[in-house]
């Protein structure tokens, strides 16, 4: 089949450039803003269309993933991206890679059904030394029941103590791994904020009723939205997004592929939606500066980071390559800096720290991104 770039699945595309792969990265995101040439794309209109549009969004640091909503959304703010908890419309859950990812509802029977078992495989060496049996599992799977049974949500600190008092102890990390597999058993969800911290709902409660997708159909399912969300991109970055070996990924992504447009890319093919391919011969994104949050998918959503990064920044977005990802200041998808919340409580403020001296125009640009971040605290 034909790609609307005039290359076909498995043969390459047309050549793109590294910075025209991050422009390209950055519309596909919904990290522009919408405009009369953006053949569809942008900023989504409200919180739950950004995360659907993502698929998932990393938020194992929850004020991290709530800003990543934001930042996709037009006139983002924190209280509506709260909004979008409260109503049940998105959670954050355990999904692949055994990490906390904010998730439209509907969508996260798909994502955890596919994921848990690979994570519980991988983790069973640690319950077994945390001294997590089967037993220990239904005490407080039944605890978790009886507490929040009735539309009820209580705080992981309220769960722990709750699950303390049963006979199960929660300290050094028990308590934690205890909570992940009762979500990756589709037992919780965490839903709605109370202050800085969220309430967990049992998931047949909260989430709506029927079975997710499985196997390949799932696969391929979350296949094209990745590609619709991520592009241009590979096989690779994709299976590493799911958490799924390659061998698992490459016929269901092969045929998502195919209904898109491929672009060649140091020697390899990536593939995106055709709206984002059709950007390729514009100047879209290339005068972009944003602000994003620490663990953005714009980073992490690939496996290979050096399109958003370039080398000599890595070790300042992420130091010592310990896998924690900084707040970072981007020009046309590209990373130029970090920043750091400042200011106080009542007035926070988003400080940039750059690594290279910027034209006056982008200057401006990150004068205008910052305060971006200052209003969605402020809304």
């Amino acid at each position: 089949m034909r790609t609307s770039e005039g290359g076909v699945p498995g043969g390459g595309g047309r050549k793109a450039s590294t910075t025209a792969v991050a422009r390209l990265r950055l519309a596909a995101q919904g990290l522009l803003p919408a405009g009369s040439d953006a053949n569809g794309l942008g900023q989504a209109d409200d919180p739950l269309a950004a995360v659907r549009r993502m698929g998932a969004l990393q938020s194992q640091d929850l004020a991290s993933g709530l800003l990543a909503v934001g930042v996709r959304t037009r006139a983002g703010t924190a209280s509506g991206v709260a909004a979008a908890l409260a109503s049940g419309a998105v959670v954050r859950t355990w999904t692949m890679r055994g990490t906390l990812f904010l998730v439209a509802a509907e969508d996260v029977r798909t994502f955890v059904g596919l994921a848990a078992d690979r994570v519980m495989r991988s983790a069973a060496t640690r319950h077994r030394g945390l001294g997590i049996a089967e037993e220990d599992v239904a005490v407080v799977r039944k605890v978790a029941e009886d507490r929040l049974a009735g539309d009820r949500g209580l705080t992981r600190a309220e769960l722990f103590e709750a699950f303390d008092a049963a006979g199960q102890p929660t300290a050094g990390q028990r308590g934690i791994h205890l909570l992940s597999i009762l979500s990756h058993q589709m037992v919780l969800v965490q839903g709605p904020l109370r202050g800085r911290q969220q309430e967990f709902r049992l998931a047949d409660e909260w989430l709506p009723r029927g079975e997710g997708l499985a196997g390949d159909d799932a696969v391929e399912h979350l296949a094209r939205r990745y590609l619709a969300s991520h592009g241009p991109a590979c096989e690779r970055d994709f299976a590493w997004w799911l958490g799924q070996p390659l061998g698992v990924v490459r016929g269901p992504f092969r045929a998502a592929a195919a209904d898109g447009a491929s672009l060649e890319f140091e020697g390899r093919e990536l593939f995106c939606a055709p709206e984002v391919a059709a950007l390729l011969g514009t100047r879209r994104g290339a005068r972009a500066v944003l602000a994003l949050p620490g663990f953005d998918e714009l980073i992490l959503g690939y496996q290979d980071r050096s399109v958003a990064v370039p080398d000599a920044y890595l070790e300042r977005v992420i130091p010592g390559i310990n896998g924690v990802f900084k707040a970072t200041v981007s020009v046309g998808g590209r990373t130029v800096g970090t920043w750091v919340k400042g200011g106080t409580p009542s007035a926070p403020r988003a400080v940039p720290e750059l690594f290279e001296e910027l034209a006056p125009a982008a200057a401006a640009g990150v004068e205008r991104a910052v305060a971006r971040i200052e209003a969605y605290w402020a809304g």
